[in-house]
């Protein structure tokens, strides 16, 4: 299975991540559900999409009639200040006037659209372009001293929710505060990404970023996702400084947990595994092999098709005994026989509804160890 799923995905997992908008696609129904599968696995509440169910009858005499009785329902259904429209593939090759069709029409709610053929870029290409499309809707505001914005997520990814309040929880220690998560916040909040004194962005949404400096005179750094205590600490450390404020790092508590494993650490110790993921695979891989001890076999960062090739081949001839990736790689661990510990989009076979369990920051760093440690442990052979 493809791990990049095109510029269309990459444009839904930016637009859907504006909480209280409405993402109407412009596609046939099977992208539309593939699209919703993987972005409600873990929040099957939060169902804002609407779709143009587009049938052989638009794909022959054009979905512009379909496009417009969604834009009318969505507008009357949806009690939202906002509604995005993506165009796939099929309204793409046939040319439907996406933007005539918006603009003859007077809704009460703002619309944005862009053209996102899953053939016509990567995912990440769609993210990017998806978050400039959204750039016009910020106001310029006052500063808020010593706040930042994180860049770079998606409501789909696994861990999200956990993951960005043990992060705001990590930065607190050192005075600092998250004004925005793009792409995971409200309509509000991403109005106001503005007032940040800096934005830093884990993997994509550099071209926000470098938008924003220009527009906002907001500047940017770019950090790796933070995993593990010295992660977290070196995440810290970058902000203060790029703020720069000071912080006086304390952790002598961060690592307590650690205390109570030590014996199933020492154990694991030296570890042959082997991770791949986007953006977040090197600093996990990092955690790994320098706080925890494994030796990190095969790494892979890159998502394309042939890296997933690539890795497949490299961990079978490999000394592997552990996966760190996606639901992508059960099977490869199946083969071999191996646990896999699934910390990378997509996750469509395990649920995350607990805030408060993450994998980033500090406390992340305990709880990670511990599904690592119960992965081994309640290893079934096959």
């Amino acid at each position: 299975m493809k791990m990049d799923g095109g510029k269309f995905f990459g444009a839904y997992r930016a637009f859907s991540g504006i909480k209280d908008a409405v993402v109407l696609n412009h596609v046939p129904v099977g992208c539309n559900w593939g699209a919703g599968m993987l972005g409600t696995i873990s929040n099957q509440a939060d169902v804002r999409q609407a779709c143009t169910v587009m049938h052989e009858r638009e794909i022959v005499f054009g979905g512009e009639e379909s496009l417009r009785r969604a834009l009318l329902r969505a507008d009357e259904l949806y009690d939202v200040p906002l509604i995005l429209v993506i165009a796939g593939d099929v309204p793409s090759i046939i040319g439907d006037d996406v933007g005539g069709i918006i603009d003859e029409l007077s809704l009460e709610k703002e619309v944005l659209w862009m053209e996102a053929a899953g053939f016509s870029g990567s995912m990440r290409s769609g993210y990017e372009e998806a978050l400039l499309r959204l750039a016009p809707l910020m106001n310029e505001c006052d500063a808020a001293e010593g706040s930042i914005n994180l860049i770079g997520f998606c409501p789909d990814d696994f861990k999200v929710e956990s993951d960005v309040k043990e992060i705001e929880r990590s930065m607190k220690l050192a005075e600092i505060e998250v004004n925005c998560v793009v792409s995971n916040c409200s309509f509000e909040e991403f109005k106001k990404a503005p007032a940040a004194e800096l934005n830093v962005v884990f993997g994509q949404g550099i071209d926000l970023a470098k938008l924003m400096k220009k527009e906002f005179g907001i500047p940017y750094v770019e950090l790796d996702y933070p995993y593990g205590v010295e992660g977290t600490e070196k995440f810290i450390e970058s902000v203060s400084e790029s703020l720069g404020t000071g912080w006086d790092a304390d952790v002598e508590r961060e690592v307590e947990p650690f205390k109570k494993v030590y014996l199933y650490l020492h154990e694991l110790y030296g570890t042959p595994v082997s991770v791949i993921g986007d953006f977040r695979a090197g600093p996990l891989a990092e955690f790994l092999a320098g706080e925890l001890g494994f030796e990190v076999e095969v790494l892979s960062s890159s998502g394309s098709e042939q890296d997933l090739q690539g890795f497949e081949r490299d961990v079978r001839d490999s000394n592997t005994m552990m996966i760190f990736g996606s639901s992508f790689e059960r099977d490869l661990a199946r083969e071999l026989e191996v646990p896999l510990v699934r910390f990378n989009y997509p996750v469509f076979d395990r649920v995350s509804i607990y805030d408060k369990a993450p994998y980033a920051g500090f406390g992340g760093a305990a709880y990670l160890t511990e599904t690592i440690i119960n992965a081994v442990m309640g290893f079934d052979d096959f």
